[in-house]
């Protein structure tokens, strides 16, 4: 917990006692139920992290430069002493409550487990299974994340097993989707909550990302990012991660929130990706038809009960859950709809602004915040494309954007309205 949260939360107890809502003797406990704050990184916690890695590349390049003058044997008791070292110092640093240093020699630690892997391989002329060297990589740097624990460690963890899901999806011998990759993430997730790191958070929602585009591709038969069929089932299915996420945030799971932040990010760039040029023609694979109306259905069935438990919940504008839910519902009929290239861009772009004006009413809501910053740079961009697309002379930039100020001058009304409709119902 940060410093200035504390020093908020002294303030609004004096004026809470003054108010006569709180009694005064109750001030000292109340802040002495406080947790602790969170151990930030300081400057000697960020040399030393810095210093292993340094440490890390040294090594490698030490190794790589005398590889072939050295002995086999050699090769593998420099690499295991120098690994074994880490973990010793890394003990015993945190034996003796020096953190930041048990941090840097865990990393290094784990850096030095990797280069073992992939020096063994060379050695034995194994590079075939170079994948699945990373894959063991990442699985020591979470076990010693685990064991420690260490979220520096967890971060590589996470990282790698993104790296490991790339190199997997990019291997010629290994068609399909990586089913895999979702195991791993999710362990490595549910440590990345247990140690609240924030940093792995943002990675594994990233990977899940890249790894669900790539997924799709295989699945709908290489449309996933050049058809609009491919371009609606990731926005699709994005956007219900988005609400699951959502509603998982609401129950306070830790970490939902940044999950739901980068799947509704994915969705909305999905969406303005799907105008671009050459994405109206038709798909001719029946089967990825198949599969894809077999996604967007459970994508969308996802989306309508999530938006549909929020607004029960009343922590959703019935405006805005009808809004997010029909613009769902047109971007999964999108594909079959037969109209053109210039009377798609302007539908989808209608549909478009509605999305972005139902997510800036729900960003009304003190604690959605990001839900209205986001609504307001879809709207931006959404501007942007159509004035560069629809628009040239002056004469007609100039009714754009009174056309444009007009629209936002009417959605900051239909706002404005609402939050005192809950405002009064709250104090009802």
């Amino acid at each position: 917990m940060a410093d200035g949260y504390l020093k908020r939360l002294m303030r609004d107890l004096d004026r809470w006692i003054d108010d006569g809502l709180v009694p005064a003797e109750n001030r000292e406990a109340i802040l002495a139920r406080v947790a602790p704050p969170v151990r930030r990184w300081n400057a000697a916690g960020a040399a030393a992290i810095l210093g292993a890695v340094l440490l890390g590349l040294a090594a490698l390049s030490f190794v790589a430069a005398n590889w072939s003058e050295l002995p086999r044997l050699a090769r593998f008791a420099l690499i295991l002493g120098a690994l074994w070292a880490s973990y010793s110092g890394a003990a015993a640093a945190f034996a003796r409550a020096n953190t930041a240093l048990g941090h840097a020699l865990a990393l290094l630690g784990a850096a030095l487990f990797g280069a073992a892997i992939m020096l063994t391989a060379q050695t034995f002329n194994i590079s075939a299974f170079r994948n699945t060297g990373v894959l063991i990589w990442a699985a020591g740097a979470l076990i010693t994340a685990i064991a420690l624990p260490s979220r520096p460690v967890l971060i590589l963890a996470a990282a790698l097993g993104g790296l490991w899901a790339g190199l997997e999806a990019d291997n010629p011998f290994a068609p399909g989707p990586v089913w895999s990759y979702l195991a791993v993430w999710a362990v490595t997730a549910l440590f990345a909550v247990r140690l609240k790191s924030a940093i792995s958070l943002h990675l594994l929602s990233a990977g899940l990302i890249i790894w669900t585009g790539h997924t799709l591709y295989e699945l709908l038969g290489g449309y996933a990012f050049d058809s609009r069929h491919g371009a609606a089932a990731f926005i699709l299915v994005t956007g219900a991660l988005a609400v699951s996420a959502s509603l998982a945030r609401d129950r306070q799971v830790e970490g939902a929130g940044v999950l739901a932040g980068w799947m509704a990010c994915a969705a909305a760039l999905g969406a303005l990706f799907l105008q671009g040029e050459g994405r109206y023609g038709a798909d001719e694979d029946a089967a990825a038809h198949l599969r894809y109306w077999i996604a967007a259905g459970a994508s969308f069935a996802i989306i309508a009960a999530g938006l549909f438990a929020r607004w029960r919940q009343e922590t959703l504008a019935p405006l805005a859950a009808a809004g997010l839910a029909g613009a769902a519902a047109f971007i999964a009929l999108f594909p079959a709809m037969p109209l053109p290239g210039l009377a798609a861009d302007i539908v989808l772009g209608a549909v478009i602004y509605a999305g972005a004006a139902a997510l800036v009413i729900a960003g009304a809501a003190p604690s959605r915040r990001f839900a209205g910053a986001l609504g307001v740079t879809v709207f931006a961009l959404q501007s942007l494309y159509v004035y560069t697309r629809l628009f040239g002379d002056l004469l007609n930039t100039a009714a754009f954007f009174f056309i444009g100020g007009l629209l936002l001058i009417a959605l900051s009304v239909v706002i404005g309205r609402w939050a005192r409709r809950a405002g009064q119902d709250t104090a009802s």
